[in-house]
């Protein structure tokens, strides 16, 4: 795997766990409905997994290469 494929993991991972953080009320202000934390919450996270499934199973393009 290459070193960016490294990084979009990472960041899809940290992009999940905020996602966990907003449903459990941690980055929310407080005057936020509970239906909309849990759901803003849920996309979040969902988006998160998301970007890690498609980064983990893309395969490697070759520049120049005729398959």
């Amino acid at each position: 795997m290459t070193i960016l494929r490294y990084v979009i993991m990472g960041g899809s991972t940290l992009v999940f766990l905020f996602g966990v953080f907003v449903i459990a009320g941690v980055f929310v202000p407080q005057g936020l409905p509970r239906n909309y934390r849990i759901v803003l919450g849920a996309v979040i996270s969902l988006y998160g997994i998301y970007r890690f499934v498609v980064a983990y199973y893309r395969k490697d393009r070759k520049r120049g290469e005729i398959s």
